[in-house]
């Protein structure tokens, strides 16, 4: 069973979690589906997440445009 979190790093609160079988890009779509409809951020909040695949595919990438954040990732 794979967790997928969005934290809140100001609050250090979880803001949006998913679970499932795999760590795919639709989990953790869904875990910040779920963190944007509990806190409704503003546009231009800073999305920071390490350099994952699933983190890093057109269809996340495309949603985090879509919410109006900016993506930041870890070094490699």
């Amino acid at each position: 069973m794979y967790v997928a979190g969005i934290k809140d790093l100001y609050t250090c609160e979880i803001v949006g979690y998913a679970m499932g079988p795999r760590m795919t890009q639709e989990l953790v779509g869904e875990a910040l589906f779920r963190a944007v409809r509990s806190k409704r951020p503003r546009p231009g909040l800073i999305h920071h997440s390490d350099r994952g695949s699933q983190y890093c595919a057109h269809g996340y990438r495309r949603l985090l445009a879509q919410f109006g954040m900016q993506a930041s990732m870890s070094r490699k």
